[in-house]
């Protein structure tokens, strides 16, 4: 539930439910495999497309999609797949969501090394993709590679 119950304002979040299912399972003692499936309905949906008023319209759409309320119904998958390697000194990862509904998406692969104890090293990346009117497509110039060094004490 929302402040606004009725779906009224295009200015507001509208009331939502949520469905999330999935599962995990591990494999060879270190292979991880997580698959979910994600369902999102809007209640009281209105299309902000169909404002009359441009200056609403285009207000509207904005907030639609800063709020993942542009289609009445959206739904997509996440996963998470991790190993480990040598002695388990080596992790990779990869981890993303993708909408089935508005074609975008998330993609994260990281590497993270043990060089010992204390030292840990991350190589990874956060891409972002999609519609420019997609909630993560928007994003897509917030795409990053980043490298990281950890000392632990």
């Amino acid at each position: 539930m929302t402040e606004d119950d009725g779906g009224h304002s295009p200015f507001v979040k509208n009331p939502f439910f949520y469905l999330v299912v999935g599962g995990d399972r591990s494999f060879f003692g270190s292979l991880n495999i997580n698959v979910q499936y994600y369902l999102r309905q809007v209640s009281d949906y209105h299309d902000p497309q169909g404002q009359a008023d441009p200056v609403v319209r285009a207000v509207a759409i904005q907030e639609a999609v800063v709020n993942n309320q542009f289609k009445r119904f959206q739904h997509g998958l996440t996963f998470r797949i991790s190993d480990k390697w040598l002695n388990e000194t080596l992790e990779g990862e990869i981890a993303g969501i993708v909408s089935l509904t508005r074609s975008d998406f998330v993609i994260k692969p990281k590497l993270v090394y043990a060089i010992n104890d204390a030292w840990k090293s991350t190589l990874g990346a956060n891409l972002l993709g999609g519609e420019d009117t997609a909630f993560y497509g928007r994003l897509h110039d917030n795409s990053a590679v980043f490298f990281e060094v950890k000392f632990s004490f």
